[in-house]
């Protein structure tokens, strides 16, 4: 039975970094990524909304 464990696992965030997913000295969270994204999506919502009850 082999007992050995690895704790050399490298992190999510360090994976993406070697991957070039995300720059080096990015320091912004998924929750802030998300909140900027669903801002976005509320503008254009609106934008649609205006032009359609025109």
């Amino acid at each position: 039975m082999n007992a050995e464990m690895n704790f050399e696992r490298k992190t999510i965030m360090e994976e993406n970094k070697e991957m070039g997913i995300v720059s080096e000295n990015c320091n912004c969270s998924v929750f802030s990524m998300a909140t900027v994204a669903a801002g976005v999506l509320m503008v254009i919502g609106a934008v649609v909304y205006a032009i359609v009850t025109l």
